[in-house]
């Protein structure tokens, strides 16, 4: 008898261990999923700008080279694998094992602060991890969880200490003392953060993350020499780390090396599309390697004069046209010399416009722009001009200014208006604008703008922003003439209302002026009719993206009802930070909108994920109900929101110009 009570007891405690050893794995690897997943990355701002707002936490880079069966290598570098959750939580993970060396007590410990760390309870999390330590003085992965619990609340000076006693324990563990070393980026010491990583390298070469967080740490000491010199040599070790060619461009773009940015780029958005940034697009389309008409890079080979991009940041220091000439001469057609013989300063340039066989209409254009992405001889900056609504139209119906003009839109009609525009580089929304209002906006990007009002759809615009360079429109025969234009390269083109974007690539010409005047003569064939005006708009799926969230919520909420904590997790903030804000329709509901309503949207959608995850108070119990609920709520907010966003997007036919 005596001999069955005590198998009985043995069963018991069996499973009473193995039930806590499973809830203590789960704990951990919520805490590590917390640690890199659960703040969404800021949007990319241009490159002078990036650098000082990017947020530390990355997703974890493993070996490119393991778990080949499971994903594609590409996918391995550019995408965070699987969880692996090594040193870090070693501890608790080890207690599966019958040789473990820490005691049940203070494993028990360990699991309590790791739950009051993901409930935001942190001083009681903190002293559960005092507890533990006071019964295992001498485990070094308690400590590094007690550090990386820490840092989740912020407090890196305490962080920092754990880490310095766990890196003291086992000064040979790669993974805390990557840990460490992101603390110390994080509380803003780049000096200590950059001796780390650099120690982290030594014990593990192949540790893709800790050289791209060296790089960061010499950048945010504006040591950028040293930031391109990490990441190219990273990029050595395993040239498919998309996320090293990506840094590498926006040290580059910093460094106003723009030509050598480029290539990187291109390389990151070839292995991973979440690198495929508006501003990354607009610097590649400023230089001629992206066509954005067409979605992707154009393979052309470039002529040696190279362009120049002109974006928030390019040339905060203005260039010397002589210094550029000296620096060009022999590259290309902007010689001043040929032979012998001084070319001419200025050239005449004649034309004539056809399309469809027709005279073109009067809003026509014709442009010269520079190739060096500099003003031309007498070209103003910082014009003001003034579109006003009246009469449920816009006088001027067709308007042309240039890079850098501030537009005034006054509304001298009794009804209200709401201007908005969703053309590619010029996308905005002035709201609700009563009689008698008006509102301001500076336009500094180059191209097409389709004006349009949500309350009254035969409104219809179009307001055309030049670049640098000469313009003009053809007479009623379709003649046009630029009179002494300074001798240099420029890109020529027309535009006219009833031109799609295709059309008008396709008659772009290089003009390279020596002082020899010439003719371009334009025939275009379009299929558009007269009366039809082209938007340049946003050519992205916005209802693929709501599907691909409503896929990731609902797959969500089965997991978590599956106790799948950890993935449900992920699954929620895939559908925030990857698909809502990465692929853009957050952005497009801000600007075409307002920033509050996409704001309101990411909440509803965060809610369900905070619940999820067990995070704050809830008014009610959750349960799978209440969370199915609020993702049928929140996938009919977005495709509401879509399907506004489409009607704009169609353009409206309207009459004669």
């Amino acid at each position: 008898m005596d001999l069955r009570n005590q198998k009985a007891k043995s069963t018991n405690f069996l499973k009473n261990s193995t039930i806590t050893i499973s809830l203590l794995v789960l704990a951990g690897a919520g805490l590590w999923a917390l640690m890199f997943y659960s703040a969404p990355p800021n949007n990319l701002e241009p490159y002078a700008n990036y650098k000082e707002s990017q947020k530390i936490f990355e997703p974890k880079v493993g070996n490119p080279k393991t778990d080949k069966t499971q994903r594609s290598e590409s996918q391995e570098i550019s995408s965070p694998p699987e969880p692996n959750l090594g040193n870090l939580i070693k501890a608790a993970t080890s207690a599966s094992s019958a040789k473990s060396t820490l005691p049940r007590k203070t494993l028990e410990h360990i699991k309590k602060g790791m739950e009051f760390t993901e409930k935001g309870k942190y001083n009681a999390g903190n002293m559960e991890f005092e507890k533990a330590a006071l019964l295992s003085p001498d485990s070094a992965d308690l400590y590094s969880i007690w550090g990386a619990a820490l840092r989740m609340a912020k407090k890196f000076k305490g962080a920092n200490k754990r880490f310095a006693r766990a890196h003291e324990l086992s000064p040979n563990d790669s993974e805390i003392t990557l840990n460490w070393a992101m603390s110390q980026l994080e509380g803003d010491v780049p000096e200590d953060a950059i001796r780390l990583f650099k120690k982290t390298i030594n014990i593990d070469p192949k540790n893709l993350m800790a050289y791209n967080l060296l790089g960061k740490s010499y950048g945010r000491k504006k040591m950028y020499d040293q930031e391109v010199a990490i990441y190219k040599e990273v990029i050595q070790i395993e040239p498919k780390f998309a996320l090293a060619h990506f840094n590498l461009g926006i040290v580059l773009g910093i460094q106003k090396k723009f030509e050598s940015a480029a290539p990187h780029f291109l390389k990151a958005i070839e292995l991973d599309k979440q690198y495929e940034k508006p501003f990354v697009i607009q610097m590649l389309t400023a230089i001629g390697k992206y066509d954005p008409t067409a979605g992707k890079p154009i393979n052309q080979p470039k002529s040696a004069k190279q362009i120049k991009p002109d974006l928030e940041i390019a040339e905060t220091t203005k260039v010397d046209p002589k210094v550029e000439e000296k620096k060009e001469e022999g590259s290309g057609a902007d010689h001043k010399m040929e032979g012998s013989k001084k070319v001419n300063e200025t050239t005449n340039v004649t034309g004539k416009i056809l399309i469809n066989g027709e005279m073109p209409s009067p809003n026509t254009l014709v442009f010269l722009e520079t190739k060096t992405k500099m003003r031309a001889k007498g070209q103003k900056q910082g014009e003001v001009m003034t579109i006003h609504q009246s009469g449920l139209n816009f006088q001027p119906t067709h308007s042309i200014i240039q890079v850098g003009t501030t537009v005034n839109f006054s509304n001298h009609d009794k009804e209200v208006h709401n201007i908005y525009s969703k053309s590619v580089g010029n996308q905005f929304n002035l709201g609700a604008m009563a009689s008698g209002s008006f509102k301001s906006i500076e336009f500094n990007t180059a191209g097409p703008i389709v004006l349009r009002c949500n309350m009254h759809k035969d409104m219809i615009g179009t307001l055309f922003v030049v670049p640098n360079g000469y313009y003009t429109r053809p007479n009623k025969k379709g003649k046009y003439e630029f009179k002494n234009v300074k001798s240099e390269g420029y890109i020529m083109q027309v535009w006219a209302p009833m031109l799609s974007p295709d059309e008008v690539s396709a008659n772009i010409r290089s003009a390279d002026l020596t002082g020899v005047d010439q003719t371009f003569d334009f025939d275009i064939k379009s299929a558009s009719v007269i009366g039809e005006i082209h938007d340049m708009t946003d050519p992205t799926d916005y209802n693929a993206i709501v599907d691909n969230i409503e896929k990731e919520m609902f797959q969500a909420i089965e997991d978590w009802k599956n106790g799948k904590k950890f993935i449900s997790r992920k699954r929620m903030l895939m559908a925030i930070t990857k698909h809502f804000d990465g692929e853009g329709l957050k952005s497009a509901i801000a600007k075409s909108f307002s920033s509050k309503r996409s704001i309101i949207l990411e909440r509803k959608l965060d809610k369900i994920r905070k619940e999820i995850s067990g995070y704050g108070k809830s008014e009610s119990p959750v349960t799978e109900a209440s969370l199915k609920s609020q993702a049928e709520f929140a996938v009919a907010a977005l495709r509401n929101n879509v399907k506004e966003l489409e009607a704009r997007i169609q353009p409206t036919r309207v009459g004669k110009e």
